[in-house]
């Protein structure tokens, strides 16, 4: 108590927060400190106790102190700098196995060849313009005809994720609530947390997120929406054209943004989006490396004007600006014949292993929904043990909570349905092996829940 009261200067939350993670910093309130209760710490500093909880809040999103049932609050140690849990988790088993089931890459399909986009793009007379824009007029004339709506504001970034943690930090701050789809992109938790800011989710149903749970969820004020319409990575699920009618109604009369993610849009040709009702607050995004390879990793953002430019003017204070080279080799791979070619034959390879895997898994007992994949979101009766088990046969799949922001009863393993061009029927019996219940697998709904 004396070492907080000695370094506080202001009875503030925030000065009570910066205080406390000076004092952890320094070593003199060491890991394993046990700090007063909330009670004690307001009447001994004479603040109220909202403003010390506000306080604890603040230290315990940062990770530096932790309050248990029993035992009180104690520090956990200084602040570490933010680090994407679930992606470093994805990657670092990926690294240590031979055969990855749990990432979107399609390593024995290569891309279309880079030297013709390259010999375009490095011909182009725009190369070296001292000022960056935006897009190029290239990529937009190409990435237009794949769009839904008539955006006319655009927008290159290194990727999706880019595009991703772009958007969401220009909009919300720490404390912030964001609406998000349950499952989601592992990267959009990563970010949340990254930020500050609280996820909250809604399930995703046959048709889209939840409804009832959007309704309930914009009580709470949000800063922002995320969500993906078309093909939900990891349930492979899309919105439906009621879905956009009823939840434009829905969000008519809020002003906070909704952000869109497609990871594998040119999967399919027919987008779906809010931003046909409701321009103003729209940003759709697309990603095309899936399809093009993972060293020309450009996302295409365009939407509305406020967000695009937000967005814009962050990239002012860096050299994030996405070169003219890399954006023009992919408006190259999207409109030249050969490469078009290429990418379909590449896309009708994909969904061929996808139904064919998709099938195999329902022979072995699986129910699964009827998708477009890439992915396969197979539910079963404990991720932990299947992953733990498939990884000592050196086979990752990623576990279900990587996905969600908050613990789900019906648990889940997402798999690459794209990854194998063969050996399914084996595959998919050694992960009903690792299941272990094939009786159980039997009697799970399309779903994922009991019959």
């Amino acid at each position: 108590m004396q070492l907080i009261q000695a370094r506080l200067t202001l009875r503030t939350s925030n000065a009570l927060a910066h205080a406390i993670l000076d004092l952890i910093a320094s070593g003199e309130l060491p890991a394993q400190s046990q700090l007063p209760t909330v009670r004690d710490l307001a009447g001994g500093l004479g603040m109220s106790k909202s403003a010390v909880a506000q306080a604890w809040s603040t230290l315990s999103t940062r990770h530096v102190i932790e309050t248990r049932r029993r035992g009180g609050t104690l520090v956990l140690g200084p602040p570490q700098p933010p680090r994407a849990r679930r992606f470093d988790s994805m990657i670092r088993t990926s690294l240590l196995t031979h055969t990855d089931l749990g990432n979107l890459r399609t390593d024995d399909l290569p891309p279309p060849d880079l030297t013709a986009a390259l010999q375009y793009a490095l011909g182009n007379p725009s190369l070296h313009n001292t000022f960056a824009e935006p897009m190029t007029a290239e990529l937009v004339a190409a990435v237009k005809p794949r769009w839904p709506t008539e955006a006319t504001h655009f927008l290159a970034t290194h990727g999706i994720v880019d595009a991703i943690e772009l958007a969401l930090t220009s909009v919300a701050r720490p404390g912030d609530r964001v609406i998000i789809e349950s499952p989601t992109q592992a990267r959009v938790l990563d970010i949340l947390e990254s930020i500050g800011a609280t996820a909250i989710p809604i399930d995703y149903r046959h048709d889209g997120p939840d409804l009832e749970q959007l309704r309930v969820a914009l009580i709470s004020k949000p800063s922002a929406m995320i969500y993906q319409p078309n093909g939900n990575s990891p349930s492979a699920r899309s919105v439906d054209d009621r879905w956009i009618e009823a939840a434009a109604e829905l969000l008519k009369d809020e002003t906070f943004p909704i952000f869109e993610t497609s990871q594998t849009s040119l999967m399919r040709p027919h987008q779906r989006s809010l931003a046909t009702h409701l321009p103003a607050r729209v940003v759709h995004m697309q990603s095309y490396n899936f399809f093009f390879g993972a060293d020309l990793r450009v996302a295409a953002v365009g939407g509305a004007a406020e967000y695009i430019d937000m967005m814009s003017l962050r990239l002012t204070y860096s050299s994030r600006w996405v070169s003219r080279i890399l954006q023009l080799a992919l408006a190259f791979q999207l409109t030249n014949e050969e490469s078009v070619r290429h990418t379909n034959a590449f896309i009708a390879e994909c969904k061929r292993r996808h139904a064919e895997f998709s099938q195999s898994l329902i022979e072995h007992g699986f129910a699964l929904e009827t998708s477009d994949g890439p992915s396969i979101w197979l539910p079963v009766p404990d991720e932990h043990s299947v992953c733990t088990r498939l990884s000592r046969d050196g086979i990752v799949v990623h576990p279900g909570r990587f996905f969600h922001a908050e613990p789900t009863r019906q648990q889940h393993v997402h798999i690459n349905g794209t990854a194998l061009g063969g050996g399914t029927q084996e595959m998919a019996r050694i992960i009903a092996q690792a299941c272990q219940m094939p009786t159980r697998l039997n009697r799970l709904s399309t779903t994922g829940m009991e019959i």
